[in-house]
């Protein structure tokens, strides 16, 4: 009985010391599962198995688990196991993302991102994850850019497009200044102007000034480029009509000789300019004239006669009279055995009058017209005596002198001094030859 007790009680003491010492030792088993799976897992340091995996075999305690995934962050956890537990833990991890900030020049640029539109810059876009990425950047009024980025981590990181304009810069001048400038038929204000904005390629540009020739070119531009145009103008030529009364003036422009009134000239250039019509018989008439840009003007001259006459009479009939050496006419009879007469209109000032008739010794007069006045010149030509006619008789004998009238008979008469005519018969003629002053010699 003793010895039962004794037993029951070794046992009893055994128990208290001996099972909580062995519940101690007892092992515990973790199952551990991520969301996405496939993750590596590091346990208290201890690089085990990817997910989902289970470790056996754990002491109880505080355990450190760390779990590592490509493209997601790194998750962490501490777990608490008691002996003999068996656990499950499953860690959701996050996605990494970049943290870019995209901006644009200008701003405002609508941004896509592999395609997809993502809103305006400048915009904050957290949902990428690590990778290769084209930004796409487009603006109104500007070319569209492609960029290309990374995202590594998350550590924030600034993106900057920069756009260039799809339009031109055209700087316009004009001499003189002021002129109405029109590009593909819109006004675009006067010179000197800078226009931008303008459409790549090619553009009408009108540029007009009223009395100025209109310029008009086509413009090739380049997208992004600044082209300046220097025009000088030019002024549109005015026409000058001239008209004279009498007409037929000489109508000279600065000295130079244009033409005969009526006349029109064309082309000439703004500014003075000054005028001369002449006609015989006319005062000379000057005036300067001032010509606008594109003026058309009628200039009449009223010519004032500035001459005198001059009335010749003279013997025999037929006289020719010129006047300082141009031919003005001939003396012809006149009615009832009256004497001839020529009035001939002359230019006030001297002249030199030449009255000519052939056999006659010429007059030479000097005279001066006196404006409205007539001056009145008689002569009567002298006889001269100049043989004309070599005649040799049947005897040999020579005779010159001037020949007369030739009979019916055939007998000839010879004037063989001034006056004095002898008739030779004809059976005495041998021949009749003509003199020339150079055979006479």
């Amino acid at each position: 009985m003793a010895l039962h007790a004794l037993k029951f009680g070794m046992m009893v003491l055994l128990l208290a010391l001996g099972l909580p010492a062995r519940a101690q030792e007892l092992p515990c088993r973790l199952s551990l599962a991520t969301i996405p799976d496939k993750a590596t897992v590091t346990f208290d340091g201890v690089v085990r198995e990817e997910t989902p995996t289970t470790i056996n075999g754990l002491r109880p305690g505080l355990h450190l688990i760390q779990v590592e995934k490509a493209g997601y962050l790194t998750a962490k956890r501490t777990v608490t196991l008691t002996a003999g537990q068996r656990s499950s833990v499953e860690i959701p991890l996050e996605r990494l993302t970049g943290l870019i900030l995209v901006r644009s020049v200008p701003d405002g640029a609508d941004l896509e991102i592999n395609g997809a539109h993502r809103g305006k810059a400048p915009l904050m876009i957290t949902d990428l994850s690590p990778g290769q990425y084209r930004i796409k950047a487009s603006s109104p009024g500007y070319l569209s850019r492609d960029v290309e980025m990374e995202v590594v981590d998350r550590i924030p990181k600034a993106v900057l497009v920069s756009l260039a304009s799809d339009s031109a810069l055209l700087t316009i001048g004009s001499t003189p200044p002021g002129a109405t400038v029109t590009i593909n038929g819109l006004s675009k204000g006067v010179t000197p102007c800078k226009l931008d904005r303008l459409p790549a390629g090619e553009n009408e540009v009108v540029v007009s000034l009223p009395e100025y020739t209109v310029y008009r070119a086509r413009i090739k531009l380049q997208a992004n480029e600044e082209q300046t145009l220097d025009i000088p103008l030019k002024a549109l030529p005015s026409t000058l009509t001239i008209l004279s009364t009498p007409t037929g003036a000489r109508l000279f422009v600065d000295d130079k000789l244009r033409g005969q009134t009526p006349l029109t000239l064309d082309g000439l250039e703004s500014g003075s300019h000054v005028l001369r019509a002449e006609l015989e018989g006319c005062e000379t008439q000057t005036r300067t004239l001032e010509l606008n840009k594109g003026q058309k003007n009628v200039e009449a001259f009223e010519l004032v006669r500035n001459v005198g006459t001059l009335s010749i009479m003279a013997k025999p009939d037929g006289v020719s009279v010129l006047v300082d050496g141009v031919e003005k006419g001939t003396i012809m009879p006149g009615s009832n055995e009256t004497v001839g007469k020529l009035d001939v209109e002359l230019v006030v000032g001297p002249h030199v009058v030449s009255l000519r008739f052939k056999g006659c010794g010429s007059v030479e007069k000097r005279i001066t017209i006196v404006k409205g006045e007539t001056i009145t010149l008689k002569e009567i030509l002298k006889r001269v005596f100049v043989a004309n006619t070599r005649i040799t008789l049947t005897t040999g004998d020579v005779l010159t002198g001037v020949l007369g009238e030739k009979l019916p008979s055939g007998d000839v008469k010879l004037e063989t001094q001034l006056g004095i005519y002898k008739t030779l018969e004809a059976v005495r003629i041998s021949t009749i030859e003509p003199l020339t002053p150079e055979v006479e010699k």
